[in-house]
């Protein structure tokens, strides 16, 4: 009788469950049960990261890779997540992006970004393009409070779940993690009235199209704690926003002192704002803090870098990252309630050479 040959399997029929030839490898190597890394492999299950890590790193030394469609067909999941946000030109979002790919990864999942550049036009084709890819869901930072909320909708009653980080549509109701915007205004605004600042320059973009929940959130904030104190608060921009944060703030900021504008402090709603303050106050002679106290917003590497030192804001942007994370996971896994969840993280003022001490 003649010997039949052994027929190959074909890539599309390659198991990946916990009795694959590649997992039992693993789990022989690592020493644990191939239960354990098929939930190592796949984000199933609770397991320890220690023995995540070394699952992870053993698969990677044999060149294992699971057989991902086979598994979405099983699932109807692609084992992926769709994220949108503003921009990547201030570093909080790669900071951000950074500590979502961590927890994600962590969790079996791959990631998809796409960049909106504050455009609601292309943050709603961007939104159907992630569709067509079939994400099992979105983690989204809107770059408007009103504009696309239909486009949220529509994801609502298609049933893909999707949180909202940093920043809202007020109107469309969903999971969203944030730092709490308003504690931080009165944070900022406190700082400086205590430390005998009572004439505040903000300096933000004036259109309001433009002012997402978080800027309007930080200027709340600011406005309840100088109101109740009887400080001055002036808004200092202009209704267009065209090249960096830095270039508009300095010529903003430089335009206001031109004609005459006095403040003694001023208020930029991002780092690179504040860096474009001092740079227009130190080219018209004016020494901060002695005479102009600046303060910013995100803490980013380079406010540490610079003279004087920058005071700022601190978000927790990997708490954001793990706790947004954590909700699209269970909406995916289980589906969540019909209440939304909203969290408010606090922030943390880094107090440095920008500003006085508070007296």
């Amino acid at each position: 009788m003649p010997i039949r040959k052994r027929a190959k399997l074909r890539p599309e029929t390659v198991s990946d469950g916990p009795n694959s030839p590649g997992m039992k490898e693993i789990a022989e190597r690592v020493g644990v049960s191939k239960t354990t890394v098929h939930r190592a492999l796949t984000g199933s299950g609770r397991i320890s990261a220690r023995t995540r890590e070394r699952i992870v790193a053993v698969a990677a030394e044999l060149d294992y890779a699971p057989n991902i469609v086979a598994r979405s067909l099983r699932r109807q999941r692609t084992g992926t997540i769709g994220i949108i946000t503003n921009g990547l030109s201030n570093s909080f979002y790669p900071s951000l992006l950074a500590a979502i790919e961590e927890a994600a990864t962590g969790q079996g999942f791959s990631l998809l970004l796409a960049c909106s550049s504050g455009s609601p036009e292309i943050e709603s084709a961007n939104i159907e393009l992630l569709r067509e890819k079939r994400v099992d869901g979105l983690l989204v930072s809107p770059a408007s409070p009103v504009r696309n909320a239909a486009d949220y909708e529509r994801l609502k009653r298609a049933g893909v779940p999707f949180v909202y980080i940093d920043r809202f549509i007020p109107s469309v109701g969903a999971d969203a993690v944030m730092t709490d915007h308003h504690l931080a205004g009165q944070i900022i605004a406190s700082h400086l009235i205590g430390a005998g600042r009572r004439d505040i320059g903000v300096i933000l973009p004036l259109n309001e199209r433009q002012q997402v929940t978080s800027i309007q959130e930080r200027m709340a904030g600011l406005m309840d704690v100088a109101g109740r104190r009887d400080a001055r608060v002036t808004l200092i921009g202009d209704t267009a926003v065209t090249g960096p944060w830095e270039d508009y703030a300095a010529q903003s900021l430089g335009a206001f002192l031109d004609r005459g504008g006095r403040v003694d402090a001023v208020f930029g709603i991002n780092d690179q704002i504040a860096l474009g303050a001092m740079w227009a106050c130190h080219n018209r002679g004016l020494r901060v803090p002695d005479h102009v106290a600046v303060v910013g917003y995100d803490d980013l590497e380079i406010s540490s870098f610079v003279t004087p030192r920058l005071t700022t804001i601190r978000q927790p942007t990997r708490q954001i990252a793990w706790e947004a994370v954590k909700l699209l996971l269970s909406a995916i896994g289980s589906g969540r309630p019909e209440e939304p969840v909203h969290m408010r993280l606090r922030p943390t003022l880094m107090e440095r050479e920008s500003t006085p001490r508070v007296r």
